[in-house]
């Protein structure tokens, strides 16, 4: 349980780990970007890491970053395939960020030989869940900020100019780095966590 919590918040990778910064500014605009680029990057995640921990050890050390690109390309190759054709909209509105999987840092990690299968898998599902979690976050902020919905509901009538903002790719670095600095803030207060 602690390896589980851990991913999703000592280790979170947007707001920890720093990884995937680019897509959360870019494309977390409303909550179900947020929702569909969490899904699919985890997702080709966690194929990528039941792969790697069997088949990487087992090659020579010259060929592992090699064929680990390969896996993680095949695996976005055929996660964007299925995407496209089950929902063309969900491929147009995440843009150039789908194919872009590939070379994330979280998906490229090095998988921990001391570790065991369970526990590794098991740290891959709670940073899978802590990345879902960060995009959906930042996107209800700047869904609900920019456009007073969130998920497509509207929940204000008013908009107000300046809010508009937290749509656009600035207010979505100012609402990132506000993110950042909060959970931050709350990490260092915390104890540690006991199995």
């Amino acid at each position: 349980m602690k390896t589980l919590w851990e991913g999703l918040f000592k280790r979170n990778p947007v707001f920890v780990l720093l990884f995937g910064l680019v897509p959360a500014v870019a494309i977390t605009t409303t909550a179900i970007n947020g929702w569909f680029l969490g899904v699919i990057t985890s997702v080709i995640f966690l194929l990528t890491t039941v792969i790697n921990y069997f088949v990487i050890p087992r090659l020579w050390e010259s060929l592992r970053p090699v064929v680990k690109i390969a896996i993680v390309i095949l695996f976005t190759v055929v996660i964007y395939t299925i995407v496209l054709e089950i929902n063309p909209q969900v491929v147009a509105s995440l843009g150039i960020f789908l194919p872009l999987i590939a070379v994330n840092a979280m998906v490229l990690q090095d998988p921990d030989e001391n570790k065991t299968f369970g526990l590794h898998l098991l740290e891959a599902l709670g940073q899978s869940l802590g990345f879902i979690l960060a995009m959906v976050v930042l996107g209800i902020i700047r869904e609900f900020l920019g456009y007073g919905a969130v998920f497509g509901y509207q929940i204000t009538n008013a908009s107000l100019a300046p809010l508009s903002l937290a749509t656009s790719v600035p207010g979505g670095m100012i609402i990132v780095g506000l993110a950042l600095a909060i959970v931050n803030k709350v990490r260092d207060r915390g104890g540690e966590l006991h199995d």
